[in-house]
């Protein structure tokens, strides 16, 4: 392998040859004919292949980019919030990195002492919970690890520190008698009229509200009466059948157009719904905040409850795997003694008491 500058019509470009292939890569210098300028734009152009070199070099052995390395922790963790599903959570973590620890710290100065010292930075802070400071440490470590895999840095220094443990968050969903309180309390203004429905359509199908919002009529099949779509959120598909309490809720006896939306949420911002949703439930007599995510757990756990098994359920929620279901399976009293009650009976025999032990 070799990497060296060349000199065409003034213009420098790098010549690298590489496992038998030869390649030009453009340097976008130029030479004036002015002996002392020409000979700093040269200097250049060798600090250029130097580090051309190196790069080359450590992806052929498979070794850390010393140079990419360098960036700056912050710089880093900023260019990582663009592909990261929620950037506001990265720029939050970034905001407790500089309160920790100056901005200048490189990432290959990254060490599992500074992981420990920075995720027990977290947990001393006030005004963040044991759960939140987990989150933002598990967003350093994902981070750290994509540097890895980028050949950034070799190791992933928190790969060797214990993880913050925080409670499980807390599983709020809807019993069965709750759903009916609900379903008898009406909201007289159209939006909330709406509102209603639609949370009530998504306890019996499972529904995100981000579906809500784009079901149309052209994504519910007649015969039998189901929903066919692509989840808003994960774009894996869903086959939902629909019950009569659902086909209740929204067959209304007119026509409809494909393209036309079963549920109008238009028009509003979903903090909007949000307080309809609240002020519901506080009609209904229930003491749960509720949110459009509670119908979705609600779903989830009235089918587990009534027999549909955990594979079955997980398909209607369009995941690929059961273990964002399994949560639900532990948080209900009823499938607790549902599993204890299906224990076969057996016929037990009195026993007789231990020598010198009285039974009280």
């Amino acid at each position: 392998m070799s990497v060296k500058v060349r000199e065409k019509r003034s213009k420098l470009y790098l010549d690298i040859y590489q496992s038998g292939k030869r390649t030009w890569e453009a340097l976008h210098l130029e030479l004036t004919k002015d002996k002392t300028q020409d000979k700093e734009i040269r200097r250049l152009a060798e600090i250029c292949r130097s580090k051309r070199e190196t790069q080359l070099l450590t992806g052929a052995w498979n070794i850390n980019d010393p140079i990419a390395g360098k960036i700056s922790l912050i710089g880093y963790m900023e260019k990582y919030s663009k592909n990261y599903k929620n950037p506001n959570a990265v720029n939050c973590c970034i905001k407790y990195i500089k309160e920790f620890h100056s901005s200048s710290i490189q990432l290959i100065q990254v060490t599992p002492k500074w992981v420990d010292d920075f995720q027990n930075f977290l947990l001393k802070k006030d005004n963040l919970s044991r759960g939140s400071a987990a989150f933002y440490a598990r967003i350093l470590r994902s981070a750290l690890k994509r540097a890895v895999s980028n050949e950034m840095i070799l190791k992933n220094p928190a790969d060797v520190v214990q993880k913050i443990s925080a409670p499980e968050p807390e599983m709020l969903f809807l019993n069965v008698d709750e759903v009916k309180a609900l379903a008898k309390t009406v909201i007289d203004e159209p939006y909330g009229a709406e509102v209603r429905r639609a949370f009530l359509f998504a306890c019996y199908t499972g529904l995100r509200v981000s579906d809500l919002e784009t079901l149309t009529w052209g994504k519910i099949d007649s015969n039998p009466m189901q929903i066919i779509k692509s989840q808003e959120k994960t774009k894996n598909p869903v086959c939902i059948p629909l019950n009569k309490t659902v086909q209740a809720i929204i067959v209304d006896g007119k026509s409809h157009t494909t393209d036309e939306n079963v549920f109008n949420l238009s028009g509003h911002n979903r903090r909007t719904s949000y307080n309809y949703l609240k002020d519901w439930a506080k009609k209904a007599g229930l003491k749960k905040t509720i949110g459009w995510h509670t119908a979705r757990r609600t779903f989830a756990t009235m089918a587990l409850e009534n027999g549909a098994d955990i594979y079955t359920v997980a398909r209607l929620l369009g995941h690929t795997s059961i273990s964002s279901v399994a949560k639900y399976a532990k948080v209900t009293d009823k499938l607790r003694m549902n599993a204890v009650n299906a224990l076969p009976e057996i016929e037990i025999i009195s026993f007789s008491p231990l020598p010198g032990k009285d039974i009280p």
